[in-house]
């Protein structure tokens, strides 16, 4: 028999994904109980794993290395060892007499999730007491997501632990780091960060103090991501530095910013927006912890079987080698192969064209996409492959057109031109599409994979047509209660982190709720609402209040059977959905600005889709409400361009009433679910809208902002008539739009003609 082991029993702390000293939970509280054996194990089944790759590993040495350092200036080294993490803790419990095995909790892959009960069942046998502490906002056994933001802030919130003074270690042999070729992993030559705390934290001080001051504007696009983005993603995804430290950074900056009158005012809205980052970062791993099967299998079971029998593998293989013919697609793949990194909307965008266009399983291409991703981190790479997969189901269907986010992100084709070299003779009109060049015959370059809008548009019909099933809604239902985002609950626990008092507890305006079904209880959208006695079509659906002038020339619009059937589905959506603006409220371009009145057209989307904000005109918002993003970027320009004084409201009635045309594309949108009604009979109604204004005789200016407005100027064919296009005024796209200077060009061309100028300035009191 084995002689027991001697001498007082040791702490032995678990380094997983937590290699650093300080806010280390189980390294401070195993210190203050006896002496301390750190450990880390190489694991086979983890670095045999189709998601580990040889650059994982080097970063794992660069972070294990600096680890060892500091564990030694403590007092002890760092043990390592080589085996399944069972075995190696039964051979140490034979050299040493375990008292205790301490560790963090992780979320991690479901060989992880495994390992770590076969481990809590050999401490249970042994009488070993196995401690695992949170050490972020993720919560075990978590049933519902009520409460989480609370429990969130609590913990995120809380001081960081300082690294223990000392430590007492032991005698044993700490071994070593591995080698590549002892490992058995085939190295890599992707260009990587260096990995350790030390690393971390300074990344970390030149985001928040340089890097990031434009980090809102700048994170989505492939030209300014690689500088503008926080670049911690690694560090949190390894624990080299502790995601408690990150808020505490961030939002001590924050304040740091805010209380300064000469820092850069872009600061205050780029760390508010990575703080809110900072809360998703938990959200999405929380649905893996709560849900182990979302590694594997659709969390919407009502999605089985729609992708499965299509696999198709030159298709993988195209798209794995950035060769599917689309170069900002194929741009992005080989910086990924080269860098292991990219932002997130290009990785959301490399998801949904392999999910959606090719109609691959989400499964083998996020095996692939894992092992591509320095910074995998399983909660969040398994949650938005399926997220942008449309396989959760209480999402927006996302399907991500690669030729408009090559021509919006990478307007001037620097970032294709590096990444795909086979393109650089080919315009840049072109370079979004080359095979429509007349040299494309001359390129080594594939055609494109697929046709990119049919591709699309049956993806989304198979997606839509599964969301029909019976399983569908009982599934998303499931699935919201469980992993559904408690927006208002995130409100609270930041207003909490900013030292703000608590929202007025007075009873405010509920959400409008759900109708019941009964005819007589819908809205009267068109002022003359069907009977039951009267079941047929009505002829005319003439909008209550509506102007002579408009009545006139829409008059066949309102008589189409489009328009009809558009009528039906306004009822069935306000019955079962909240519907934004309010019915008396969508007509109101119209109201406010007769036909004859009209002098300038600022044409919008569709209408904001939060609560209490849209009343019929375009970008304007309720009287009351906080002027959204879109809009204080107008006012902004307004600012720079005529000198206009900033109000505190967001009520641009006062445009409309001057002549100002402000028209949405499509009048209505579902709470939450932005460009929900497209396609659903409104754009028939808003184009002849347009052509109302394209036939008077004189002078209109027509303001096109963005892509989707400016595909309208075909409808705009008077010569009298002048169009002034831009990029839209949204966060995503607001560099461009800056410094156009649209309303003093309005003016000038209004002026030009005879035309009385108008007056942008807004009054600074809210005038209803």
């Amino acid at each position: 028999m084995p002689r027991p082991p001697s001498g007082p029993p040791v702490q032995v702390v678990w380094f997983k994904k937590d290699l650093r000293v300080s806010d280390h939970a189980p390294l401070a509280r195993a210190a203050s109980v006896g002496p301390v054996l750190p450990l880390y194990v190489y694991e086979p089944e983890q670095l045999g794993h189709e998601e580990f790759a040889g650059h994982h590993l080097t970063y794992l040495n660069e972070c294990l290395a600096e680890l060892g350092e500091q564990l030694r200036a403590l007092g002890t080294p760092l043990v390592v060892r080589r085996g399944e993490a069972m075995a190696v803790l039964e051979e140490l419990s034979e050299l040493v007499s375990i008292g205790g095995l301490w560790a963090h909790e992780e979320t991690g892959n479901g060989v992880s999730y495994a390992r770590d009960r076969r481990v809590r069942a050999w401490a249970r046998e042994r009488g070993v007491s196995f401690t695992e502490v949170p050490q972020n906002g993720v919560v075990r056994r978590l049933h519902d997501r009520n409460g989480w933001a609370d429990i969130w802030e609590e913990r995120l919130g809380a001081s960081p632990l300082l690294p223990p003074a000392a430590l007492r270690g032991t005698d044993l042999d700490p071994e070593g780091l591995r080698s590549h070729a002892e490992l058995g992993v085939a190295p890599e030559a992707k260009v990587i960060p260096a990995g350790g705390t030390a690393a971390a934290r300074a990344t970390l001080e030149s985001f928040l103090n340089v890097r990031g001051v434009n980090y809102m504007r700048e994170v989505g696009s492939p030209l300014s991501a690689e500088e503008a983005c926080s670049r911690l993603s690694a560090p949190l995804a390894f624990g080299t530095v502790a995601l408690r430290e990150v808020v505490q950074a961030t939002r001590q900056r924050l304040a740091a910013v805010k209380g300064d009158p000469e820092a850069d005012p872009r600061w205050v809205r780029s760390l508010r927006s990575y703080e809110s980052r900072l809360h998703w970062h938990c959200h999405f791993l929380q649905r893996l912890e709560s849900e182990p099967e979302t590694e594997f299998r659709n969390l919407n079971r009502a999605f089985d079987g729609l992708r499965e029998p299509h696999w198709n593998a030159e298709h993988f293989d195209r798209w794995a080698h950035g060769q599917t013919g689309y170069p900002l697609v194929d741009a992005c793949v080989r910086m990924l192969r080269a860098t292991g990194w990219l932002n997130f909307r290009m990785r959301a965008l490399l998801v949904s064209f392999a999910s959606q266009h090719l109609w691959l399983h989400w499964r083998p291409t996020g095996l692939f996409l894992a092992r591509q991703w320095l910074d995998n981190e399983p909660g969040i790479h398994w949650s938005q492959m399926q997220m942008q997969s449309s396989t959760v189901g209480i999402n927006r269907v996302r399907i991500y057109s690669p030729t408009r986010q090559a021509r919006e992100q990478d307007p001037e084709g620097v970032f294709i031109r590096r990444w795909v070299p086979e393109l650089a003779d080919v315009p840049l009109h072109l370079l979004r599409t080359p095979w429509e060049w007349t040299g494309a015959g001359r390129l080594n370059y594939p055609s494109p994979v697929v046709d990119e809008g049919k591709a699309g548009a049956a993806a989304r019909a198979r997606i839509y047509a599964a969301r029909e099933s019976a399983a569908f809604e009982a599934e998303a239902r499931r699935i919201y209660e469980r992993h559904g985002s408690r927006k208002k609950a995130v409100i609270r626990a930041e207003r909490v982190a900013r030292g703000l008092p608590p929202r007025s507890e007075k009873p405010t305006r509920a959400a409008p709720k759900r109708r019941p079904p009964a005819m007589s209880d819908q809205p009267d959208l068109f002022g003359s609402t069907p009977t039951q006695a009267s079941p047929e079509v009505p002829k005319p659906l003439m909008p209550a209040g509506l102007p002579n002038s408009w009545q006139r020339v829409l008059a066949p619009e309102f008589a189409s059977p489009s328009f009809h059937a558009l009528k039906d589905f306004l009822v069935e959506e306000r019955r079962t959905h909240n519907v934004f603006p309010p019915a008396p409220d969508v007509f109101n371009a119209l109201r406010f600005t007769p036909l004859e009145d009209v002098k300038v057209l600022i044409l919008g989307q569709d209408p904001y889709h939060g609560p209490e904000q849209a009343h019929g005109l375009s970008f304007s918002v309720r009287p009351g409400v906080r002027p959204p993003p879109s809009l204080q970027n107008i006012y902004k320009e307004l600012r720079d361009d005529v000198g206009f004084q900033i109000p505190k409201h967001g009520y641009l009635r006062h445009w409309a009433e001057q002549g100002v045309l402000l028209l949405n594309a499509v009048l209505t949108v579902r709470q939450a679910e932005p460009n929900s009604h497209a396609n659903k009979g409104w754009e028939q109604i808003t184009d002849a809208v347009i052509r109302a204004v394209n036939a008077k005789e004189t002078r209109v200016v027509f303001v096109l902002w963005g892509a989707y407005a400016r595909k309208k100027a075909r409808l705009i064919t008077g010569k009298q008539h002048v169009i002034i296009e831009s990029a839209h005024p949204s966060p995503l796209s607001v560099t461009k739009f800056m410094g156009t200077k649209p309303f003093s060009r309005v003016n000038a061309a209004l002026e030009e003609a005879e035309e009385t100028p108008i007056n942008w300035q807004l009054p600074l009191e809210v005038e209803e």
